[in-house]
């Protein structure tokens, strides 16, 4: 009987046991989500993408539990702790990370987080984990595209020498970069290959070299350091604008006068000698230049020290001056002495082309073209007139008295000496036309018949015969002016039916 009763305690103990295993199932590990996306990170960069992730005890009793990460772009801020169920706890969350500082390539990036348990010795968490509690947390992240505009140099300095620079656009970032320079609007004497602008695509880390180029002959004025700037743009990048500063330096100097006729020391010059030079090295050498002063004398030393006595044009615009000033012939077998100096437009400046000097002919030596067409002094004087104060006022008139100083007009007095009836015919043609240009001088109505018009075609015709081919281009061009009118009225001559 006592063994029976004995049995059925024991059953009963066994029973409770059996009952309170399956009450107590010790503490479970749940962890939610078992993914985690951070989306877009930017490469290069600190900044981090967070997100949570809960650990729950599931189960009973208290859960230690650890979280890390597998990848170095993944990190967890809080990586240990403890659930007791006792105390009311019943989940934590836990803070992870990514960041692309350590990431430059553009892609989806794959990586994962491992969560697991620690055991509980019944008073605190020890660092022995629970061999097959591991439950992996799959982590992704973007690297997009993310360009990051550079300039360098941002200054550039062309100075008074430099006509061409160079800077490059960078991108630092990641992606193809898109940009695009342009010159300041109203700007002119800098260019971009060539252009106001141009453009190009950046690849990452890479760079494209840009060329500016500067034209000092597109600057006027007294200002002799001009700046501007460029814009660096760009629709995908980080800066979207960037500017580079643009400084040239114009040495304001006018051009020295040069190239005197007659040429220096020359003598057996006619006593109507007209003084004439060049603004510069060359005829196409000109700029810069406000007013001419001339001095002229027989006394070098009154020349070389500027002495007002002996300044004999001044203020001129053009490069023409009558050393008898409208006074009559020079003086025969005679020594004369000139200068011409300029003066630019901001009058900082004076130079000068250094003393030329000239020798009269004998008094039976007169001027050239007043012999092949025998024409008196009161004639010669208002040709003179003419050509001081009408034809060097008038663009198309200071044509005129270039090709009169050109070895063309020397062809054309050659076909004239050699020519008799030429020359007779051309004779009373300028003597026809002397009244009207003396009205012209004296501020009255300058009237032309156009007959004589018409016969100044035909005799410039005859010209053409006997002419080069050079000249007669020339000749050519001064027919259609005459005939079309265009000559007469831009010189002020009325012609007359």
């Amino acid at each position: 009987m006592k063994k029976i009763i004995f049995n059925q305690i024991m059953v009963f103990l066994g029973f409770l046991v059996f009952s309170a295993s399956l009450v107590y199932a010790g503490p479970v590990l749940q962890v939610k989500p078992e993914s985690v996306d951070f989306g877009e990170v930017e490469p290069y960069s600190t900044t981090e993408s967070d997100k949570q992730i809960t650990i729950s005890n599931c189960g009973d009793d208290v859960l230690c539990w650890g979280l890390t990460s597998n990848d170095s772009w993944l990190t967890v801020v809080d990586g240990f702790g403890m659930i007791d169920l006792t105390l009311g706890d019943r989940y934590f969350e836990a803070k992870v990370s990514a960041c692309g500082l350590c990431v430059g390539e553009i892609g989806i990036y794959e990586g994962s987080f491992t969560a697991f348990q620690y055991n509980y010795n019944g008073i605190e968490c020890t660092t022995a984990k629970i061999e097959g509690s591991e439950i992996d947390i799959t982590a992704t992240m973007t690297i997009s595209e993310f360009n990051t505009m550079d300039v360098d140099p941002d200054i550039l300095n062309f100075g008074a020498v430099s006509d061409e620079l160079t800077f490059d656009v960078k991108n630092t970032g990641a992606g193809d970069m898109e940009w695009e320079v342009q010159v300041s609007e109203g700007i002119d004497w800098l260019t971009i290959e060539g252009g106001t602008s141009t453009s190009g695509t950046v690849t990452t880390g890479g760079s494209d070299t840009v060329t500016l180029e500067v034209d000092r002959s597109k600057v006027s004025g007294c200002v002799d350091v001009h700046s501007t700037t460029v814009k660096v743009t760009s629709a995908n990048a980080t800066p979207n604008e960037a500017i580079v500063s643009v400084n040239m330096q114009k040495v304001i100097e006018p051009p020295f006068p040069s190239s005197p006729t007659p040429t220096n020391s020359s003598t057996d010059q006619s006593l109507y000698t007209t003084l004439k030079w060049q603004e510069g090295a060359s005829q196409e050498d000109v700029g810069g230049i406000v007013y001419f002063d001339v001095y002229f004398s027989t006394n070098q030393d009154l020349v070389e020290s500027d002495s007002p006595s002996v300044l004999l044009c001044s203020d001129l615009e053009i490069t023409y001056c009558d050393p008898s000033n409208g006074g009559g012939q020079l003086e025969p077998d005679t020594t004369y002495y000139w200068k011409v100096k300029a003066v630019d437009e901001c009058e900082s400046n004076t130079v000068d082309g250094g003393i030329w000097s000239l020798t009269t002919g004998l008094a039976g030596n007169t001027c050239l073209v007043s012999t092949v067409l025998q024409l008196d002094d009161g004639e010669v004087d208002i040709l003179r007139g003419f050509r001081d104060r009408v034809l060097t006022n008038n663009l198309k008139g200071e044509r005129y008295v270039n090709l009169y100083y050109s070895p063309q007009a020397i062809e054309a007095l050659l076909i004239l000496l050699f020519n008799p009836e030429l020359r007779i015919c051309m004779n009373g043609m300028v003597k026809e036309f002397v009244p009207a240009i003396q009205s012209l001088l004296k501020g009255e109505t300058a009237l032309i018949d156009s007959v004589a018009v018409e016969d100044m075609v035909l005799l410039l015709e005859e010209f053409e015969k006997e002419a080069s081919p050079v000249l007669k281009k020339t000749i050519n061009t001064i027919k259609n002016n005459i005939a079309t009118g265009d000559l007469c009225q831009s010189l002020g001559f009325s012609v007359i039916e």
